[in-house]
This record gives C-alpha cells, sequence and structure tokens, in this order.
C-alpha cells in the first residue's frame, strides 16, 4: 500500500520524519525508556553467536575491560555475543539501563564468574527485572553475586 511503513515502531517522542527520537530501528534489544524490555532479541543474538565458528582467522580476540573470557565453548559465545553488543550496537544507542552496573556489564561478569549455566540463569534474571520500577526497588545497585 502507498504510504505504508513497514518494520516495527516503538512509543517515543516523533522527530520531524515521523520516527521515534529514542530508538534506533533495527536495534538488537529495546529500551526501558520506550516502553520495551532490554530483553527483546538477546536469544536471537546467542543462537547467531552459538552458530557461528569458535575462530575468525584475522579476528583479533581482545579481552573486555569488565571480565576476562570464560574457558567454556557456550559461556565464551555468549560473552562473544554480549561483547558484540557492548562494541557495535550499544555505542549507536543512548543510554537506557536504569541499574548500576549496565546489564551488558553484568552479562560480562556473570558469564566470566559463573560460566553458562548459571552466568546465563544469572544473566537472563537481570535482563527480564531490567526497568526502572524494579531498578527503583533494588536502589539502582545490582552486582553479580559471588
Amino acid at each position: 500500500m502507498p504510504g505504508q511503513r513497514y518494520g516495527k515502531r516503538r512509543r517515543g517522542r516523533r522527530g520531524d520524519d515521523g520516527r521515534d527520537e529514542h530508538c534506533v530501528e533495527g536495534a538488537l534489544d529495546g529500551c526501558a525508556c520506550c516502553g520495551r524490555s532490554c530483553s527483546g532479541l538477546w536469544p536471537a543474538v546467542l543462537v547467531l553467536a552459538l552458530a557461528r565458528p569458535a575462530g575468525r582467522p584475522g579476528a583479533a580476540s581482545a579481552e573486555d575491560p569488565a571480565a576476562p573470557r570464560p574457558a567454556g565453548r557456550v559461556a565464551g559465545a555468549m560473552y562473544e555475543a554480549v561483547r558484540h553488543y557492548r562494541a557495535r550496537v550499544s555505542p549507536a544507542r543512548p543510554a537506557c539501563c536504569p541499574y548500576t552496573p549496565s546489564c551488558s556489564t553484568y552479562a560480562v561478569k556473570a558469564l566470566g564468574r559463573h560460566g553458562a549455566l548459571r552466568g546465563g540463569r544469572l544473566v537472563l534474571g537481570r535482563l527480564l527485572r531490567c526497568r526502572p520500577g524494579a531498578a527503583r526497588r533494588r536502589g539502582f545497585g545490582d552486582p553479580v553475586p559471588d
């Protein structure tokens, strides 16, 4: 149909072109300020990271400053997915995580300390509660448990 827009639209203030000012179309996750949870498409990112070969020729594998790379293959793939988000997606979007440390820093630390199974469960729980109301009840701080 003429005049019909394709793709998802999110709530928020509209710019001159009718698009939301706060959201980036095609981003891998939503934003709490836009009314969506930050857990939007994380499962798809994790599946893509697990399906990708473990090492790419010629790619430098620098560690994240928040935590070292975990030893396990699954935890390493999850770690790489979070690193991709932190390096490529997050800088192009406004900061919207209400917690300290941010959800991506929490994910890197949890995977480094606890591995894929427990770390993944901790990260999933954190992403499900990543909204301003839950953060306010916790005092905006939610460190990774030891």
